[in-house]
């Protein structure tokens, strides 16, 4: 039962902070037995807590969801309903990650003996290029600068996350910061484009890794625990981030990866 609360913990901390999310899964998976502390398996594990994740950001953001849905009877003029209009781009943003995710997405072997330094080196890397475009970019935009070409700008340098460390959000952010949008924009628009690629990410995992998946966990306890968790952890860390982000920089995030990825790059060459 530990082993799951810490599972979740790790999911709803690391999904939304700027930290990697994939990269502290792979990492707790590298030093927990999963097959032995769980009725479920790695990969069941990761969707469902996955699933549980997205439910945390769609309930979080529900006015800009219903308003979308509301402004859907005006679909051919977006610009006169501005979430729908978000929208429009949100989606832009996904499709590079669709196409790169689907051709290049298992590049990294997960199963090879240099994951956590690549991890490591991941992680302090970025955290570096996202400390030097929060602290020297200007904070010139916001809602209604987005456009197609920003958000189709954003869209392909979120495929650095496909880097096992670099972090979904964190390349997100970094996008958003370098181009001049502020921190609150940048945090909503990152967390917003979170919902197509962990509903994707998910459906992708479900169909081409194991068509058995869930036969028999499908509504067993373990299954919904996880699920409620993820979701419990993912809307509690949704709010610190916003709240964080109105009131101080990003640097918290820059030196915990730093010190994340300097730990792992030690452990990596112990092993």
């Amino acid at each position: 039962m530990l082993f799951l609360v810490l599972f979740c913990l790790v999911q709803g901390f690391s999904e939304f902070l700027p930290i990697s999310s994939q990269g502290h899964l792979l990492v707790f998976n590298t030093f927990f037995n999963v097959t032995d502390s769980s009725s479920l398996s790695i990969l069941e594990l990761n969707i469902i807590s996955h699933l549980g994740s997205l439910l945390a950001v769609v309930i979080y953001y529900n006015h800009f969801i219903l308003s979308t849905i509301k402004g859907l009877k005006i679909f051919f003029r977006p610009d006169l309903n501005k979430n729908l209009s978000l929208s429009f781009k949100l989606i832009i943003s996904t499709i590079p990650i669709i196409i790169v995710g689907y051709y290049f997405g298992k590049t990294f072997d997960y199963d090879n003996d240099f994951l956590l330094l690549i991890i490591g080196i991941s992680s302090i890397v970025f955290g570096i290029i996202l400390l030097i475009v929060d602290k020297f970019c200007l904070l010139i935009r916001n809602e209604e600068s987005m456009n197609y070409k920003l958000a189709l700008f954003t869209g392909f340098f979120q495929c650095f996350a496909l880097i096992p460390g670099v972090s979904r959000a964190g390349a997100n952010m970094i996008a958003l910061r370098a181009i001049g949008f502020n921190r609150n924009f940048t945090v909503k628009y990152s967390n917003l484009l979170s919902i197509p690629v962990i509903l994707g990410a998910a459906i992708y995992l479900f169909v081409n890794e194991n068509n058995n998946l869930f036969v028999d966990n499908a509504l067993n306890l373990t299954a919904i625990y996880v699920f409620v968790l993820s979701f419990v952890f993912s809307i509690i860390f949704i709010h610190f981030l916003i709240s964080w982000v109105r009131r101080s920089s990003l640097l918290i995030f820059v030196l915990y990866r730093i010190i994340f990825g300097t730990f792992l790059i030690f452990v990596s060459l112990e092993l």
